[in-house]
């Protein structure tokens, strides 16, 4: 069966268009905007997310919408030297370090946005150009760096985090390299990053937290700041998520460093951690901000044999019938090979035990969950009522042999290897009752298609609001509307344009609508010619010329 999954990695477009409503009515006074992100298809490695930015911006009052590709200097020097050097120059180049790819989340912060990747620092862009502004800072700035005369790596989390009480903005510093000699295991330090928004960013060392798979998300509570280790296996012998070994760790680690210890006096020096440990891995994670006493809750949503790092391949079959994979699914990522819970968990922010543990699952409809969305006014960041979880479903023909025997006996699965879905389970949007733990309502999409990670849009009526996301079928896309707390009954409106069709993009943020140029974006500027230093001297004159160029363009 054809699937809209098969499809994400056709060629990214720009677009700049009107929407138009082609079901439903489009609802009066809905303002701010949607953003989603996702990396270009395609890319030189095949490997999904191996591709520049692309960043969607969706005016919600005016159903205008853009797609564009983020620019930074980074990618700058890289579109520079390729029409420069051979391919082999360019190769030995990127042999120890690559480009930032800001690819991953918008993270709105006051009036601004930044924008982030996988292994580099944050990205301050422009919040209504979406034009790259500064790198937030400087490489000198991070423990953690990778040394390279054109791009220096600095490894940092992909979702930071903003502080309701302290207006500031938490992430984190590490590198992972091999243990030894080892193909199979790295490991790193963990340094937690805070940031005012103007000025040099503070760093703390975690000597208590030992990482093996890496950092993906922060979140933040009135006390603590905690850190989970991400369901993301790294393989130094495999490239491009290929020839992989290992699973991911059938567990979630989760260190919560407290506030009182995270001073300015104590910056640069080493802090505590509390440990504490879950059952299955963790993707995407959050907490409520405030707090009873030292109890910490936070809701993580699991992978649960969901394989992001690794990359399908025209020899990968699929499981149960041995037929190759669909030919438009090379670099994409496998099917999950079980159901995908979200928990809630109650732990002790001074001993790391676990007080409370619930789990949302239903195993015939819940598989590979997206970033979740959520209120992120005030009052619901202090103690969130709802959640609206979206979910890829599971294409049986996405299923590759190889990842179902790599979690075939994963200590913790919902559904046993043998019950593995013969048919499709389609995409759906739940809005979850945090409090209980339960369905509030819930929607499936049509078969064959697939809903991208949610939006929640308030009403300025003080309404419940609605939510937004985008619907990928396999020739078009569409922008859906629900209202919030009745997202069974389907969606109040639909909408597209003549020849809307979007490539791949797994996170999204709503904005309110925008007042113009960002206060804090005019008084915070990084010189980039600082983050290279000298080192590019030495490159063949060709190089130094692309790079002069760039520097003098984001001078």
């Amino acid at each position: 069966m054809d699937h809209a999954l098969h499809h994400l990695l056709e060629p990214s477009a720009e677009y700049d268009v009107d929407l138009t409503v082609t079901a439903g009515r489009w609802p009066d006074g809905i303002s701010g905007r949607a953003l989603l992100i996702g990396p270009a298809q395609p890319n030189a490695i095949d490997f999904m997310f191996a591709g520049p930015g692309m960043i969607t911006d969706i005016d919600l009052a005016t159903r205008h919408w853009r797609t564009t590709r983020v620019v930074t200097p980074d990618l700058a020097i890289l579109a520079g030297l390729r029409q420069a050097l051979p391919p082999a120059d360019l190769a030995a180049l990127m042999a120890t370090s690559r480009p930032a790819l800001t690819n991953v989340a918008p993270q709105p912060f006051g009036d601004r946005l930044m924008l982030t990747g996988l292994t580099q620092r944050p990205v301050e862009v422009d919040p209504v150009t979406l034009e790259f502004t500064s790198f937030l800072g400087g490489v000198s700035e991070y423990p953690q760096v990778v040394d390279h005369p054109l791009w220096p790596g600095v490894r940092t989390a992909a979702h930071p985090v903003e502080d309701l009480d302290e207006g500031c903005l938490w992430w984190c510093n590490t590198t992972l390299r091999p243990r030894g000699t080892s193909r199979t295991d790295v490991e790193g330090p963990l340094w937690i990053v805070r940031w005012d928004g103007e000025g040099e960013i503070d760093t703390w060392y975690v000597p208590g937290a030992h990482l093996v798979q890496g950092v993906h998300e922060v979140t933040v509570t009135e006390d603590y700041v905690i850190l989970t280790e991400i369901g993301f296996q790294p393989e130094p012998g495999s490239v491009a998520g290929r020839d992989r070994t290992r699973p991911h760790q059938p567990f979630t680690d989760i260190y919560l460093v407290a506030k009182r210890d995270l001073t300015r006096e104590r910056r640069g020096g080493a802090v505590g951690v509390t440990h504490a440990r879950v059952p299955r891995e963790s993707f995407h994670h959050f907490a409520d901000y405030r707090q009873d006493g030292d109890d910490v809750t936070i809701y993580i949503a699991h992978s649960n044999g969901w394989d992001l790092n690794y990359s399908l391949r025209d020899t990968d079959q699929v499981w149960g019938s041995g037929e190759p994979v669909a030919k438009g699914l090379r670099g994409f990522v496998s099917a999950p090979v079980d159901a995908s819970p979200v928990g809630r968990y109650v732990i002790d922010g001074r001993t790391g035990e676990v007080r409370d543990s619930r789990t949302f699952l239903d195993p015939d409809r819940h598989w590979a969950t997206l970033l979740y969305g959520r209120d992120l006014r005030a009052p619901a960041l202090e103690h969130g009522r709802h959640l609206w979880q979206a979910y890829w479903g599971c294409d049986p023909g996405m299923l590759a042999t190889r990842v179902v025997e790599l979690y075939r006996d994963h200590p913790y699965r919902a559904v046993p290897v043998e019950r593995l879905p013969t048919a499709e389970i389609p995409s759906s949007l739940v809005c979850l009752d945090l409090e209980t733990m339960t369905e509030q309502a819930a929607w499936s999409f049509p078969s064959g298609t697939a809903g991208e990670s949610p939006v929640y849009v308030p009403d300025s009526a003080d309404g419940p609001g609605w939510v937004a996301l985008v619907v990928h079928h396999t020739d078009r896309t569409e922008l859906q509307l629900f209202d919030a707390l009745s997202v069974g009954a389907g969606p109040v409106a639909v909408a597209s344009a003549p020849g809307l069709k979007l490539a791949v993009q797994f996170h999204s943020a709503y904005l309110p609508a925008s007042t113009g140029r960002a206060t804090g974006a005019a008084r915070y500027r990084r010189p980039y010619a600082d983050d290279l230093g000298t080192a590019w001297w030495e490159l063949p004159q060709p190089a130094r010329a692309v790079v002069g160029d760039v520097l003098e363009r984001y001078s």
